[in-house]
């Protein structure tokens, strides 16, 4: 466990503007800055850092907290990860030794990834059996330098070389297996390494964790590109290849710059274009566009210059569309991909060509016409893109994204969704407002955590204010979760104060949030009253959202009926007891 006073000293020396500022476009109001919020689509900036209280806080989803809390959400890594990597960066050493925190299950396959990311790296940098690999990355134009840059590898094709040294080094062949570095043979007797005479890409999280490996074969084997299986540590529907590299490219440039293959990634770094980042070989996914929406509003997508190439242009740019990034797309000439199109020109004309790219819906019209393609085509065409339109959370896009493609196809929404075989995406009233769930206020999040931190005390009064509490008084998320957490511990009978609490903290996400409201500071004056007060206000806030509420429905119904009877005689009752507490 990483000492208190450390992560103290790391959260004071880390501006949490400027560590927002690297994902978000922040804007000065007043004290404090304002953005659009990375955690959820909205068009009207409800994201608020304080800089003066050194936190973050968005009124549309509610997500908040400090900077632990902020760089674990956006980078996806726990509390530890976060520390550390803020620690990195402000100079400060944390030292772990001794502690069991290391030695948890993620860690330790953090650990073993780079056990095994530096024994491909020699092997291409050092053992003659990687001639052939080395001749194949000097062929495609990639110098040594890249190779120590990205990591590069080989993994030699005996079978079991990994395995060897993993026994040499006393390695722990138990979470090589769980990464399937090596898989046990069918008879029992001994392991085998699942990449054999391949060229190795690690892929890097933030972090600079390896969280799994790319190979790539020489000829014509296959499956020519082969990626580690899905682990703890890695998800293909949300890996990004290059965004260790590419994340403060991709804020200073206001815009990322999208291919699918590894070698692309890296011609096109090469090339100067250090923004460009990569899915790892596989389709761009939902939970890649929402990665990406985090980063930035803005990709360029650079596909492969043929039909395949073109296709996932469509449906990728449609998805990052369905989020609500703009796209353009820059088409290539037919038979070349990012890395021979950039390697054909000097990297200002390429950077001149990446400076003119098309729309995402001039894109579609413009292959439409190209391809011209027949009646089972087009509709096929349609109903893959429609199909992602339909992901969005967003019915006024969806039903705007829909129009555009009706547009590009000369035929009206109604006809598109009828091809497509989805009439029911026919967004009627579409132009209606949409209701969002309502939205707490910067005075009652901050009540909830002040109760939240006086509970924690664990004196009796606290204890009794818990029981007495219900998660729907919390109104920000981060406080229902750790309510819950708060109440099934008093049901174990678990130390709020001891690594009991903690661990369950972790476990659910919550160990930095843990830490922003233990530094809550209690104001002077009797606890115990301050507490029963604070909690008296939540209740009272609650029964307030429940009479909102049913004011909206008796609203909605015709007066003289029965069910605005007895809306009017719940909404009486409700006043009654607020008045009473």
């Amino acid at each position: 466990m990483i000492p208190q006073h450390v992560i103290e000293q790391v959260r004071d020396r880390t501006d949490v503007a400027e560590l927002v500022g690297q994902y978000v476009d922040l804007k000065r109001a007043g004290t404090n800055y304002k953005g659009l919020c990375p955690f959820h689509q909205e068009r009207t900036p409800s994201f608020i850092v304080s800089p003066e209280r050194q936190t973050f806080h968005c009124f549309g989803c509610g997500k908040g907290g400090n900077v632990f809390t902020f760089l674990m959400e956006m980078d996806g890594v726990t509390f530890p990860e976060a520390v550390r990597a803020l620690a990195d960066k402000a100079g400060i050493q944390v030292d772990t030794r001794g502690a069991d925190e290391d030695h948890s299950e993620q860690d330790a396959l953090f650990q073993t990834n780079t056990f095994a990311a530096r024994f491909y790296y020699h092997q291409l940098m050092k053992s003659p059996a990687a001639d052939k690999a080395r001749r194949y990355l000097e062929g495609r134009g990639i110098p040594r330098e890249a190779w120590t840059h990205f990591g590069l590898g080989f993994a030699p094709a005996t079978g079991d070389s990994l395995y060897a040294h993993a026994r040499q080094h006393k390695a722990p062949l138990e979470l090589l297996a769980k990464l399937q570095l090596v898989k046990r043979r069918d008879n029992g007797d001994g392991y085998y390494d699942y990449f054999r005479d391949r060229v190795m890409f690690p892929i890097v999280a933030p972090g600079s964790r390896v969280v799994a490996f790319g190979a790539r074969t020489f000829g014509d084997s296959q499956p020519k590109y082969l990626n580690s299986t899905e682990s703890l540590i890695y998800q293909k529907r949300r890996a990004i290849y290059g965004l260790d590299r590419a994340h403060e490219a991709i804020r200073k440039a206001r815009h990322a710059v999208v291919v699918e293959g590894y070698t692309d990634l890296i011609r096109l770094h090469l090339s100067g274009v250090t923004q460009t980042i990569a899915t790892c070989g596989t389709a761009l996914t939902r939970d890649h566009a929402a990665r990406i929406r985090r980063l930035t509003r803005r990709v360029l997508l650079v596909p492969d210059g043929d039909p395949a190439g073109e296709t996932a242009a469509m449906v990728s740019g449609g998805l990052l569309m369905a989020e609500g990034v703009e796209v353009g797309v820059v088409p290539l000439q037919t038979g070349q991909d990012p890395d021979s199109a950039a390697r054909s020109m000097s990297p200002q004309d390429f950077e001149k060509l990446l400076g003119r790219p098309l729309e995402y819906f001039a894109f579609l019209d413009y292959t439409i016409e190209q391809r011209n393609p027949g009646a089972r085509e087009r509709e096929e065409l349609i109903r893959r893109v429609l199909s992602v339109f339909a992901q969005t959370d967003d019915p006024l896009r969806a039903d705007v994204l829909i129009g555009e493609l009706a547009k590009v196809f000369g035929r009206n929404k109604a006809d598109v969704l009828e091809m497509a075989g989805q009439p029911k995406l026919l967004v009627t009233g579409a132009t209606e407002p949409v209701r969002a769930r309502p939205r707490e206020s910067s005075t009652r999040t901050e009540l909830e955590r002040l109760v939240l931190r006086l509970i924690m005390d664990g004196t009796p009064a606290a204890i009794l204010a818990l029981e007495s509490l219900d998660v729907e008084e919390f109104s920000a998320e981060a406080n229902r979760k750790f309510y819950k957490v708060l109440d099934s511990a008093r049901e174990a009978n678990v130390d709020l104060r001891g690594r009991d609490f903690l661990r369950r903290a972790e476990e659910v996400g919550l160990e930095g949030y843990l830490a922003e409201i233990n530094a809550i500071s209690v104001p002077p004056g009797n606890v115990d009253t301050l507490l029963n007060d604070t909690v008296r206000k939540l209740k009272k806030l609650r029964i307030g959202d429940e009479i909102a509420q049913f004011s909206e429905k008796q609203q909605a119904v015709p007066p003289d009926s029965e069910e605005a009877v007895a809306i009017a005689a719940h909404i009486q009752r409700l006043q009654q007891a607020k008045a009473e507490l």
